[in-house]
């Protein structure tokens, strides 16, 4: 769903920029674009240098361990090609800023359209996958959220269940005997 959703924005983007930004004006913008870019890849990479959570392992269930090792590794992958994009794009915004406005003035006006509609929809694809690091992020805690607990559940659980069976073994050991009770007399008897 994401990926039909960033493939979406990315066409409308696309459109939009071939129809409505001549490309001299685009020209204005690509410092502050190449900026914003490389700050989202210096985001990708402070994500990619957390790596693995530290957690106790050993307590988590070996399922719900192996799905969150896996989701981790999903999302890692994802951050890997999330920098191509962006670097990719880096790559093509400088391209254009060394080429120049002057040069691209004399290009024809459908390749002027064309390099518009690709700026606008790889800087709307970069954003719509910067949205998926932060949506994967949230989705990889709340993951990390509910084994913890569940862990933590299951320990305070067996330390109640151990505390409750040494205090019946407490009961049983100390061998207390039913005693036969009589029944209530009235106060005149």
């Amino acid at each position: 769903m994401a990926r039909t959703i960033a493939i979406v924005v990315t066409a409308v983007a696309a459109g939009l920029f071939a129809w409505a930004v001549p490309l001299a004006r685009l020209f204005d913008a690509f410092t502050p674009l190449i900026t914003a870019l490389s700050i989202m890849v210096a985001a990708v990479f402070v994500r990619l240098n957390r790596g693995m959570p530290s957690l106790e392992w050993k307590s988590l269930d070996p399922g719900e361990r192996q799905g969150l090792t896996t989701a981790i590794l999903h999302v890692t992958t994802e951050y890997g090609w999330i920098i191509g994009i962006i670097a990719t794009v880096l790559v093509g915004l400088v391209t254009l800023t060394v080429i120049g406005k002057a040069d691209a003035a004399i290009w024809p006006e459908w390749i002027r359209r064309t390099t518009s509609g690709a700026v606008g929809s790889f800087i709307s694809l970069c954003a719509a996958r910067m949205g998926y690091v932060v949506w994967r992020d949230i989705d990889v805690v709340r993951l990390q959220k509910r084994l913890i607990d569940g862990a933590g559940s299951r320990e305070s659980f067996e330390q109640q269940e151990n505390l409750a069976d040494g205090k019946v073994a407490n009961i049983r050991a100390a061998n207390v005997r039913a005693v036969a009770v009589q029944p209530p007399k009235a106060w005149g008897e």
